[in-house]
């Protein structure tokens, strides 16, 4: 660490067990007002692993003190953790910034829900350094133990292990409930095969993380919430049409016909699942993003609409000939070159709008320096130094836009 650092260590406790259990709101700033509230915790309860946390906050703080200026502070979230939470931490880091304007972060945590606030930290200043905090159990036990919990939070194991042979049980009851378990096999076989297809390809971890990302989007409070639900609906409308269709015969027809139907529910799913990404992007000023969203979404539409053709100069019906198709792909072609171009006006790496107010300014040497307040038309931006407490104006050049943040120079 260099002599003129300014080094914040943070714990954060994002669930807020601190105000849960011991009734403390954070910002907690300074050293025995730390030590007081990992004691209060402690004693209200003796298995919080939180309190632990705090208390190797303060051991690296007193190391980091050695070397540079340093202070300690403790962030809490809310009892749901969320958006709501993650408001509440972006406050309180900028109270404590306020009175300590620090070069960097020691983030000391004690699991990896809190590394979730990580983005948020480092648009504040970067993170020199992390340690994670993990109260041991006895000896005999605390091999087996978090080997087991290790395992089990790995997302490729869990999927593997655990999702599949759910999967088969549930479809093994539903057969039942239908009376058709002699299709149980045929199922079983069809459910594996398709994962190890997925797994072998590496679409599977695309997949998981489609859903991860629905998941965690549905929120009441959003504006997007309509479309993550119009997803996961016609996700399922695509599937139960399909199964449907193959229920009315095995042969190549209704096979071809359920295919057609799930690919291009498929592709509205894409598709709304990406328009739900732009409105989240817009809510949470993340606007730049809105540029790959788009073209994802005329990717998803290009690859439907090329596979649907290919499809049915496949299953030979009378106006699908070779010629047919190439024409289709030449219309998807000339396609992507309208959505390409199209694309270039949601670039707003190379405009100035409405939509980079609220976004942080950096220096070169990636020091943050404050957050955008206002525009001038297209000609320049203003931001409040932190430092000086000055309203700075930057004209449209002297800086660039990179990645959700403002860059000088």
């Amino acid at each position: 660490m260099k002599e003129n650092e300014s080094i914040l260590v943070l714990c954060v406790d994002r669930d807020n067990d601190l105000g849960k259990k011991a009734g403390i709101q954070g910002p907690i700033i300074g050293r025995e007002k730390c030590l007081q509230a990992a004691a209060k915790l402690a004693l209200s309860d003796p298995t919080e692993s939180d309190a632990n946390a705090i208390f190797g906050a303060v051991k690296k703080f007193d190391e980091a003190k050695q070397y540079s200026n340093a202070q300690i502070a403790v962030l809490t979230g809310h009892g749901k953790t969320g958006l709501e939470s993650d408001r509440k931490i972006n406050e309180q880091l900028d109270a404590v910034l306020e009175g300590f304007p620090a070069t960097g972060i020691v983030l000391v945590t004690d699991g990896a829900e809190d590394d979730q606030v990580i983005p948020i930290l480092q648009s504040r200043a970067p993170i020199i350094s992390k340690e994670l905090i993990i109260v041991k159990q006895a000896s005999e036990v605390e091999s087996t133990y978090y080997t087991i919990k290790q395992a089990l939070n790995d997302p490729d194991f869990a999927r593997t292990f655990i999702l599949v042979p759910g999967v088969v049980i549930l479809l093994w009851g539903i057969l039942a409930l239908l009376n058709s378990e002699k299709l149980f096999f045929q199922s079983m076989l069809l459910v594996v095969g398709a994962y190890l297809i997925l797994k072998g390809t590496g679409l599977e971890q695309r997949i998981a993380g489609a859903i991860s990302s629905v998941t965690k989007s549905l929120s009441l409070q959003r504006v997007s919430f309509p479309f993550y639900l119009m997803t996961i609906l016609l996700f399922i409308i695509g599937i139960y049409a399909s199964a449907q269709e193959i229920g009315f015969g095995s042969n190549l027809t209704t096979v071809t016909t359920a295919v057609s139907q799930l690919m291009f529910f498929l592709a509205l799913t894409g598709i709304s699942f990406v328009a739900a990404k732009s409105v989240d992007a817009i809510q949470l000023k993340k606007a730049y993003r809105i540029m790959k969203y788009f073209l994802s979404g005329a990717a998803v539409f290009i690859l439907w609409f090329i596979l649907d053709a290919g499809l049915k100069v496949l299953t030979g019906e009378p106006y699908a000939d070779l010629a047919w198709f190439g024409i289709n792909v030449l219309i998807s072609f000339a396609f992507a070159l309208v959505a390409y171009k199209i694309s270039g006006v949601l670039d707003l790496g190379k405009k100035i709008t409405k939509l980079l107010i609220g976004l942080p300014v950096y220096s070169k040497d990636g020091k943050w320096l404050g957050m955008v307040e206002s525009i001038n038309g297209r000609e320049s931006i203003e931001y409040k130094n932190k430092n000086t407490n000055k309203t700075m104006k930057i004209k449209n050049g002297e800086f660039s836009f990179s990645e959700g943040k403002i860059v000088l120079g």
